[in-house]
């Protein structure tokens, strides 16, 4: 069976990346600055344009949730207890 290879690796654009988490293009810049997120300038003319590895960039949505879960699981604990109305 023959293996098939991609040319380029698949990366997620900074405007796709911004849509998927929700957060501003120069915030999501701040990210791959800061190496949270995974990224690369492909060769060629393409001046301050990147790729976001797919990964990295579902390993912080998944970051995301997580948290989001335990806020809930927090608010959640807190209106059965009656501490919240």
């Amino acid at each position: 069976m023959e293996s098939i290879t991609a040319k380029y690796p698949r990366g997620i654009t900074v405007d796709e990346a911004a849509a998927l988490l929700r957060f501003s293009r120069a915030h999501v810049r701040r990210l791959i600055s800061r190496r949270v997120l995974v990224a690369w300038k492909p060769a060629g003319p393409a001046g301050r344009k990147y790729l976001i590895d797919e990964v990295s960039l579902a390993t912080l949505q998944s970051a995301q949730i997580n948290h989001a879960r335990a806020e809930a699981a927090a608010t959640q604990k807190a209106l059965i207890q009656g501490l919240l109305f």
